[in-house]
């Protein structure tokens, strides 16, 4: 039986559930929002675990196979304002709990292995990697050191700016905001203090043809073509979603660009990864990032290509 680790907001996993029924598949969805489990039972006990939901319940020793889309306690953006201790306790004895049930199930497979998962997600081990296998990234800077800063500014001329973090902050009255990539100026850098300033992520500006997002699910690879450039909002980053003016469209990546991913997949040890590539308009690739746990529905919704089904597959050789 697989295990689905996921919350009851995900529309990803809703998906994936209807193929595995249409398939026959067995599947326990182990939703892991604050409300969802309010209603749970979970028990650990002569080495194993049992959760038991309203309608369902599982052994750790039924458990076959893991996909690992949201794997701790998700926190709605009200949640994360709570200051009460006691549901600071509750959140965290949750998440301990959590890490003892999947270190039990460390010897099946998984879509993707939690800690190699967290271990990919980190943006400076994901360059090394890169530059392993030999996909072109821009020059980029890392530094809290201003004068570091504004030697990188003055080379480049035009650079971006960006956060290895990708949260939502509060800003109170119920507004939330995230942080996007922007091109940002040496008035920008001015404000920059001498001492006690974060690490901040900085990168030479590379004009785009278009942009790729790259899609791979075992040895299956959807490529997408995302049109940002026809769009004032989503030009420097199309999470800024404004599809009505991004078309999205499926392509083939050159045979080259399908090997370094993939050897860049087998090296982080990873199933599942939607890597975001900057096309030039010299046609050349230029790779940004990979996300071990990213969306891809919005990708499948507009370009017919089938990533849920490969999900399943993946889920079926592997059950």
């Amino acid at each position: 039986m697989v295990l689905i680790l996921t919350d009851c907001f995900d529309v990803h996993a809703d998906i994936v559930v209807k193929e595995l029924e249409k398939e026959n598949i067995p599947f326990f969805r182990f939703d892991l929002d604050v409300e969802s489990l309010k209603k749970v039972y979970i028990s650990f006990e002569n080495s194993i675990w049992k959760i038991k939901t309203k309608d369902n319940e599982i052994s750790s020793k039924q458990i076959t196979c893991v996909w690992c889309r949201r794997p701790f306690v998700e926190l709605s953006l009200q949640e994360q304002r709570y200051t009460d201790i006691d549901f600071k306790i509750w959140k965290n004895e949750w998440n301990k709990t959590l890490l003892g049930l999947y270190n039990s199930l460390k010897q099946i497979p998984w879509l993707n292995p939690l800690r190699k998962a967290y271990k990919g997600e980190n943006k400076y081990y994901q360059m090394d990697i890169a530059k392993e296998v030999g996909l072109k990234m821009p020059q980029t800077l890392i530094s809290n050191d201003k004068r570091m800063i504004e030697k990188f500014a003055i080379k480049h001329k035009k650079i971006l700016f960006k956060l290895m973090s990708q949260e939502i902050y509060d800003l109170g009255n119920d507004d939330f905001k995230g942080l996007y990539t922007n091109v940002i100026s040496m008035k920008d850098i001015e404000k920059f203090n001498e001492t006690e300033e974060n690490p901040i992520v900085l990168q030479e500006y590379i004009d785009k043809k278009y942009e790729v997002r790259y899609t791979i699910v075992g040895e299956e690879h959807f490529v997408c073509c995302i049109e940002s450039q026809q769009s004032e909002k989503a030009k420097e980053d199309w999470r800024r979603y404004d599809i009505a003016n991004t078309p999205h469209r499926k392509i083939e990546a050159p045979k080259e660009i399908q090997t370094k991913v993939s050897n860049m997949l087998k090296l982080l040890d990873l199933e599942y990864g939607a890597l975001d590539f900057i096309i030039t308009p010299e046609d050349e690739w230029v790779f940004l990032e990979i996300n071990c746990m990213g969306q891809w529905l919005w990708i499948e919704e507009l370009t017919g290509m089938s990533i849920s089904k490969a999900i399943v597959k993946w889920i079926k050789d592997n059950n």
